[in-house]
């Protein structure tokens, strides 16, 4: 047996400023919808202004989305991948030996305005929401880029299924004190449970401590999107104690990190995937030439991983739910409230399958069912996504007055841009090569976030008229600023969703977009099937892809405009869970919890008392978006 140091000791990664077109990048979530800088008609959503604020809800409509998952290919290129009963509180988290320490991080990058907003993907993305997007300052994490060494999953002498207390690897936000208010530390649980004596892996935590009021009640678990996404590095610097109340409703509040992603090692992560995206986002690269050089460089970071002994068919969302379990009681918890996002509903529905009697209740915000397939819905979705934008505007006087026909006018402007391309400036990112689908991309990413609806309109007005200035403010930050560990998006996504598919499948499904989109889905979803090909896990046993029976107390949140999870994936997996109750939040884009006092307050209550459907009476005060 090798003995190994801190999971977490890995050489610094620096994070180019600008990497990862997201027409290349997966669609993924990986943090809350609303832990970023809310910024709208000059109001700050104060949750996360620097200095002694006191948690404030913001108001109704405004907000943040992840992005989850979802493929649209450009015409040069370009292509995003497609995102019980009781408390149940055994008394504190029980915290085995130390884990060693954690080395210093590197500084992360100062947080500007923007980087805050963008998730989400995942998850996506990021539904998956694939991302969904999202928007936000990355922390600089541990190597696993094909130039830096990584640990690998090799085995370890310490106990699986345990939890062992350490520094936390990110730096806690203002008036948060380590040991006091968050304790960190290691799960170590197996790569491949079928093989116990085998590879472990090291899953990264972070438990912030309730407040007085509710010590004594069950812990809040959240699950982040992506597949793919990280959890601490994106939630963990921003806790604060000015907004810690409003982030955790008040309970015990648990972030990790999923295998493979973030602070957990090994880490899947793709550096080959970053370079490649990086070093071609401003060419006006073939369609062939672009998938050749992405193929290659999936193709290079699966030999990496896999000379590194890890077993990519061993990173599935069954896989999760199973460290969920491990989690929960190497905590020694007996039933958690279990809170998931985009991709993060999917485990969580797998949780409540597999083990129920760990739940006391379960919150699905923008669902992903697990009998949904991203691939053949992603087309329906992203038309659907479209429509709502086009109708809201249609219906509001003011906007189809300034913008009459603005459906016709995208359209027309994404054939205009396929056909000649324009470079613009990136605020943050510099020059960026805009095909039509890569524009059109990007407005179904902003439709993620709630705050970012309001100015859609004026935003292809100006395009259309060769004026930069909205979308050069959030370009960058919405598809460059991707941090998604590509392995794992893959090894899920791969096993769980396109082996229940074929090209024909695809093909067929994007028949239901408007003619203006389909060259760049089609082209994209095939990319993806390569992928897939080249990835070579098996599928997920069929019985993770049927529905999810459940009287567990569930809570179902969906935004009107949310673009990758629609409502209709709500009232598909509601059908079969007993005792749920839906909401949804008109004028709100992709991830619910945060973007506004209202559904803060539905969860609040919902927490409170589960058997109760909860009083919703706040969302008929909701406005539709006030188009600019």
């Amino acid at each position: 047996m090798t003995e190994q140091t801190s999971p977490f000791e890995k050489e610094p990664r620096e994070r180019d400023e600008a990497q990862l077109p997201y027409s290349d990048a997966p669609y993924y979530e990986y943090s809350s919808p609303g832990l970023r800088y809310q910024e709208r008609n000059d109001i700050i959503y104060p949750l996360f202004r620097e200095g002694p604020v006191a948690p404030v809800a913001p108001p109704a409509g405004a907000g943040v989305a992840n992005g989850p998952y979802g493929p649209l290919a450009s015409e040069s290129g370009g292509r995003s991948i497609p995102p019980s009963m009781n408390s149940g509180l055994q008394g504190p988290p029980v915290i085995a030996d130390q884990a060693p320490p954690v080395p210093p991080m590197a500084p992360s990058r100062p947080p500007g305005p923007w980087r805050f907003i963008i998730l989400v993907l995942l998850i996506a993305l990021i539904l998956f929401a694939g991302g969904i997007a999202t928007y936000l300052v990355f922390m600089a994490r541990g190597s696993s880029s094909a130039t830096k060494p990584q640990p690998t999953a090799q085995a370890s002498a310490v106990a699986t299924g345990s939890f062992r207390q350490g520094p936390c690897p990110f730096q806690p936000g203002i008036g948060i004190v380590q040991g006091r208010d968050v304790t960190c530390g290691v799960l170590t649980v197996p790569e491949d449970r079928t093989q116990p004596q085998g590879n472990t892996i090291h899953l990264a935590v972070a438990i912030f401590k309730a407040s007085a009021a509710q010590a004594d009640s069950a812990p809040f678990l959240y699950l982040s999107g992506g597949p793919g996404g990280a959890t601490l590095s994106e939630l963990g610097p921003y806790i604060s104690q000015a907004n810690l109340q409003a982030v955790t409703l008040g309970h015990t509040f648990i972030l990790f990190d999923q295998r493979g992603t973030g602070y957990s090692s090994p880490s899947l992560y793709c550096g080959e995937v970053d370079r490649f995206n990086r070093d071609t986002k401003d060419e006006n690269l073939s369609r062939q030439a672009n998938d050749t050089g992405y193929l290659q460089a999936m193709r290079s970071c699966r030999d990496r991983l896999t000379a590194e002994g890890i077993h990519l068919s061993a990173y599935t969302t069954i896989a999760d739910a199973q460290d969920v379990h491990d989690l929960i009681h190497a905590l020694g918890y007996r039933q958690v409230n279990l809170y998931g996002v985009s991709y993060g509903t999917r485990l969580a529905l797998t949780v409540m399958r597999l083990f129920p009697q760990d739940l006391r209740s379960v919150i699905l915000d923008s669902t992903v069912p697990t009998q949904s397939n991203l691939f053949t819905s992603l087309p329906a979705s992203m038309q659907h996504a479209f429509d709502t934008l086009f109708n809201g505007c249609q219906k509001d006087a003011l906007c189809n007055e300034s913008y009459p026909n603005l459906a016709t006018t995208f359209y027309r402007l994404v054939d205009r841009l396929n056909a000649h391309p324009v470079t613009f400036n990136d605020l943050q990112y510099g020059p960026v090569l805009l095909t039509g689908d890569n524009f059109a991309q990007w407005v179904f990413t902003s439709l993620y976030v709630t705050s970012f609806i309001p100015d859609l309109p004026r935003a292809i007005s100006e395009v259309d008229h060769g004026q930069y200035a909205l979308i050069s403010e959030t370009y960058g930050e919405l598809l460059l600023a991707n941090d998604v560990s590509y392995g794992m998006y893959y090894s899920v996504e791969c096993g769980e969703d396109m082996r229940y598919t074929s090209p024909q499948e695809l093909d067929k499904a994007v028949a239901v977009l408007h003619p203006e989109l389909r060259p760049g889905m089609q082209d994209g979803l095939q990319a993806d099937y390569q992928v897939c090909q080249l990835w070579n896990v098996p599928a997920v046993p069929p019985e993770q892809k049927q529905p999810v029976t459940s009287n567990l107390p569930t809570l179902i949140l969906s935004g009107e405009y949310d673009p990758i999870t629609p409502t209709s994936n709500a009232l598909m997996a509601q059908k079969t869970l007993s005792h749920s109750y839906l909401f949804v939040f008109p004028g709100t884009g992709h991830g619910v919890f945060l973007t506004g006092s209202c559904a803060n307050l539905i969860m609040e209550e919902f927490l409170d008392n589960p058997q109760v459907q909860p009083v919703s009476s706040c969302i008929s005060s909701m406005e539709e978006p006030n188009f600019s």
